[in-house]
């Protein structure tokens, strides 16, 4: 008899060790998965200030397009193209290039970018200018790390050699 119950002892012991390990499992599960939800939760609200950025820095870009069209309104009555280049250039400040006649603005954006506009004045075109570039750039110069360190085989003090990554 004192094996018999040996033996349903070990049978209760075994059990409670799997019904541990399987609460182990799901808790372990269960913290990865917050914690994955909540990287998820913060690259979500990064990219939505990005795009939130974006679309304010548009929407000024469509106000300055219509500052500039009510500018080139303004200046149509003049008779000859150098004329007309002259009181652009003039009404429009720093913001236009009187000897290429391109106009050109930088909007600041979130995350060291900007948004960056660039119109040519034409006065054949029915809006009077023409979009060159309407494109998101980088404002801030960074310099990327390209190099790694590569062990090549000698003991730690003289074997550890730094590889540049040529462009």
């Amino acid at each position: 008899m004192n094996e018999n119950q040996w033996g349903g002892r070990a049978n209760i012991g075994m059990s409670s060790l799997i019904l541990i390990f399987i609460v182990l499992c799901l808790t372990v599960f269960g913290l990865l998965s917050l914690s994955s939800a909540g990287s998820d939760w913060k690259l979500a609200r990064k990219n939505a200030e990005a795009v939130r950025g974006y679309y304010k820095a548009d929407s000024q870009a469509v106000e300055f397009l219509a500052m500039v069209e009510e500018v080139l309104s303004r200046c149509s009555q003049a008779d000859d193209e150098k004329e007309y280049l002259r009181l652009v250039k003039e009404e429009l400040g720093s913001f236009c290039q009187e000897e290429t006649g391109i106009v050109q603005t930088e909007i600041e954006m979130p995350y060291g970018q900007m948004l960056h506009i660039e119109l040519e004045i034409n006065r054949k075109e029915e809006s009077g200018y023409r979009i060159l570039a309407w494109k998101v750039c980088h404002s801030v110069d960074y310099e990327i790390d390209k190099s790694i360190p590569v062990w090549t085989g000698g003991n730690h003090s003289e074997g550890i050699w730094t590889v540049t990554a040529s462009d």
